[in-house]
């Protein structure tokens, strides 16, 4: 790319940024919400709107809208902003098509704000949306690796209210759950989606046999989550006992157990770990559910033979046990000589420290080794140590 093709993206996405609605070429595009006050417990939906304002038929990229290749990135306020220790990334792969929107023609999508933001809770909300949609006309190769493909790009913040005191429409919910029974598995989807993600307890009963439906169950972990009733998480370990390790449902099952505090899930979460440790998200939740029981685990883990994943994954899950005691036992590890080891060691002492001793995250660790030991010397009796679930910025060492 050009210096002249970087200047002149800057200068569009800089305009961009401050029009919610903007057209690119044949396509524009805008963002919105169906109303700006939603009652406690009620779906809130995300809208994209774009229409093909030219003469000549389009085809526009087109995926699942909640999979990261869809071109849309979307914040809520209250989510963890991008250098916080909670903020997570995206990874895999998905699968992506085109479609075709013909002059005069509009193409509208939703967004289930609720799926993967907490917006329960009473209160004023901004939501940051951005969308990047990429297009050819009508008769180019939309797939071809020559192809120059035009990309409308939207951002818009949008702010609506969550009151207590707003009336919901009984038959809202009923809706949905008829729309389970959809001949249309996407239709299906959306109803489980949506249920399991306000998941109000007048429907638990609905909710939990989401489990014995192979149709619905990779919604499961997420009602059982957010209805958060003894049943529920009872049946989220049931789950969790009854589905293969590395799948959908069991690895959520975890995750979720592993946030629930409820020390009854650890020797379920352990049994777990110690049967799939070549599995990090396993050895990861039982660390933050067990803390410094954990640790002893932890130590064996990381004298394991399996020094590609078993011994890496357990000096990682160091970082979420919220335990003071293994930070001596990762500064020991910062110093070994296998760098993956060390690297580790220095991503766990950040996660339970929320501090850094260089600049470059992705410098030698070992070199960090004296920062990291002359610190812990003069603080190691006052110096916060942070769980799991205990978000913060990093701040550098003293």
């Amino acid at each position: 790319m050009s210096n002249c093709d970087v200047a002149l993206r800057l200068i569009v996405a800089a305009f961009l940024t401050c029009c919610p609605s903007i057209a690119v070429g044949q396509l524009s595009g805008h963002f919105y919400l169906e109303k700006s006050t939603f009652a406690t417990g009620e779906p809130v939906f995300l809208y994209f709107q774009v229409v093909n304002d030219g003469p000549k038929g389009e085809n526009f990229h087109s995926a699942d809208p909640y999979s990261f290749c869809s071109g849309y990135e979307v914040s809520v306020s209250g989510d963890p902003h991008a250098t916080s220790s909670c903020a997570g990334g995206f990874a895999g792969s998905c699968l992506s098509s085109s479609a075709v929107l013909l002059p005069g023609q509009k193409h509208v999508e939703r967004l289930l704000l609720n799926f993967d933001h907490e917006i329960n809770a009473p209160g004023d909300y901004s939501v940051q949306a951005a969308r990047h949609l990429s297009h050819v006309i009508v008769g180019v190769d939309f797939y071809s690796a020559t192809t120059v493909k035009a990309v409308l790009e939207v951002h818009t913040t949008l702010y609506f209210r969550v009151d207590q005191e707003a009336a919901k429409t009984p038959q809202a919910f009923q809706d949905w759950v008829d729309q389970l029974h959809s001949v249309d598995p996407i239709k299906r989807s959306e109803a489980a989606r949506t249920l399991a993600s306000v998941a109000p307890r007048s429907l638990e009963d609905t909710l939990l046999a989401f489990a014995d439906n192979s149709d619905l169950r990779q919604f499961a972990p997420l009602a059982f989550h957010r209805l958060n009733t003894p049943r529920s998480m009872a049946a989220m370990a049931e789950l969790l006992r009854k589905t293969e390790p590395g799948t959908y449902e069991h690895m959520k099952s975890a995750d979720y157990l592993a946030q629930s505090d409820d020390p009854q899930w650890f020797p379920l979460l352990l049994e777990i770990a110690q049967k799939n440790a070549r599995i990090s998200n396993y050895v990861d939740d039982a660390a933050e559910l067990g803390g410094d029981r954990m640790l002893p685990t932890l130590v064996s883990l990381a004298r394991s033979r399996d020094e590609e994943f078993a011994r890496i994954n357990a000096v990682t899950a160091m970082g979420s046990t919220g335990s003071r005691a293994a930070v001596p036992i990762l500064l020991d590890l910062l110093r070994n000589p296998n760098h993956d080891i060390a690297d580790r060691a220095r991503l766990a002492l950040r996660l339970l420290t929320h501090r850094t001793a260089g600049e470059d995250p992705n410098g030698d660790p070992q070199s960090e080794y004296p920062k990291w030991s002359q610190w812990w010397v003069s603080e190691s009796a006052t110096a916060p140590i942070y769980k799991a679930k205990e978000c913060g910025d990093f701040t550098p060492l003293r």
